[in-house]
């Protein structure tokens, strides 16, 4: 089995812990930081040691049908479901195959800026001293929806627990086929977020010039975005006994029995 191992690069060390684990399973052929930007491609499997913004670049330099799996080294974690400890489960999971298959698709971002994919989301947001944005949504060629408010949060799925959830926004289960639209720090209080199917095209026009970050990374500024549903879909390996809820419960604390 020909295996990739993609590290934070300040988790170096855990990474090679790793690797010496796999070479007992097979070949490593790829060993390299994240943020070391190369194609991942003509391996079986990728291991990624990190936190999410580590899964998250590393399925972006990944061919397209590698499925990816994640040995949880940062703060939350949520696209991992081993850790350092749990090694020997993975071990045996992998050699029986035995995992659960979670398919994570990427969204589709085309401003005049550029065209990019977003496995979490796009954010368009004022300067720091910047006025607050007049923002016009249209949904589908639908009637249009204004927010006035310090910017707005498209997210997948997936994203839903990234900065969608630190915004206010709703923890979606990542089997939806959905998109969550959230304001940052609207003016009036009833303009929450709202989610649409992900077959929706949502178009953002801003009435001024504002940075647009995708998946955390500042690519620029835009006033005129459209975002769907990509194509493009990662395979992330889970341990046989995760689950979702699971994973709300021990990384967020969101739902745990008090006494």
């Amino acid at each position: 089995m020909r295996f990739a191992v993609c590290y934070k690069r300040s988790r170096e060390e855990s990474a090679r812990r790793v690797k010496r684990v796999l070479e007992g399973e097979g070949e490593v052929v790829y060993f390299k930081a994240s943020d070391e930007s190369q194609k991942i491609s003509n391996v079986d499997i990728i291991v990624v040691v990190g936190g999410d913004g580590t899964v998250i670049r590393c399925a972006k330099a990944s061919d397209e049908g590698i499925p990816l799996v994640g040995i949880k080294a940062g703060r939350l974690g949520f696209l991992s479901s081993y850790t350092l400890d749990d090694m020997e489960e993975f071990v045996e999971d992998l050699k029986t195959w035995a995992f659960i298959r979670d398919e994570r698709w990427f969204l589709s971002i085309k401003s005049e800026i550029g065209e990019f994919l977003a496995l979490n989301d796009v954010v368009l947001q004022k300067d720091l001293e910047g006025r607050m944005l007049e923002i016009e949504v249209i949904i589908s060629g639908g009637s249009p929806l204004w927010f006035f408010a310090d910017g707005i949060i498209v997210s997948s799925p997936t994203g839903s627990t990234a900065y969608n959830l630190s915004a206010g926004g709703p923890v979606v289960h990542p089997a939806c086929g959905t998109l969550q639209l959230t304001p940052l720090l609207p003016h009036f209080l009833f303009n929450r977020g709202i989610v649409v199917p992900a077959s929706s095209g949502v178009n953002v026009i801003l009435d001024d010039y504002a940075n647009m970050l995708v998946d955390g990374k500042i690519m620029g500024k835009a006033k005129k975005v459209r975002v769907e549903r990509s194509s493009k879909s990662i395979t992330i390996f889970r341990s046989s006994n995760s689950d979702f809820f699971k994973v709300l419960k021990t990384r967020i604390g969101y739902g745990r029995r008090l006494i």
